[in-house]
């Protein structure tokens, strides 16, 4: 099961801590089995219903994770319908992993991240999109070598990702 994908730091923090509590629970539940199973038994017990609490709580955590609309949403609402599920905040860094996204996604996270970076003030950014056989790369490149707000671009030196990410610099702000 993959993880979500989590951009602040106290949503992964909550998200440890469920589930180190959903293991705990399990323990706790079927501890008056270990008399009657013995100690490794119990233990395999244990970790299953361990593994299946968190799995619920994953799956309710993800169903509640959508908040009521808002009269303010209505104008966000009409720029995220494009992209057809709706709108990630993440935080703008020097670098975007483009691993978590779909494919088709690429190109219009990657404009969206090269305006909110400039705006950030970043003059190089580093997109990682894995070496693989190179699709991913092209797609990336394809968008960067169209962008208004892209100098240049060129593959990431090794110690940084080598020809698994490649490095781009923004024209300045002013």
């Amino acid at each position: 099961m993959a993880e979500p994908l989590l951009a602040d730091r106290t949503a992964r923090v909550t998200y440890v801590l469920t589930k180190l509590a959903a293991l705990a629970v399990a323990a706790l539940l079927t501890w008056p089995l270990s008399r009657w199973l013995g100690p490794r038994a119990w233990w395999a017990l244990a970790i299953f219903a361990g593994i299946l609490a968190v799995m619920t709580a994953v799956v309710l955590a993800a169903g509640g994770r959508k908040k009521p609309p808002t009269a303010a949403d209505e104008s966000e609402d009409e720029e995220s319908s494009r992209l057809g599920e709706g709108v990630v905040t993440l935080p703008v860094e020097d670098s975007l992993d483009l691993h978590p996204f779909d494919p088709s996604e690429i190109p219009p996270v990657v404009e969206d991240y090269l305006e909110a970076a400039h705006a950030a003030g970043f003059r190089e950014v580093r997109l990682i999109h894995g070496r693989g056989i190179g699709v991913q790369r092209e797609r990336v490149r394809s968008v960067l070598s169209r962008h208004p707000l892209v100098e240049a671009f060129h593959d990431a030196p090794p110690e940084r990702g080598g020809w698994g990410a490649t490095v781009a610099y923004l024209r300045d702000r002013g």
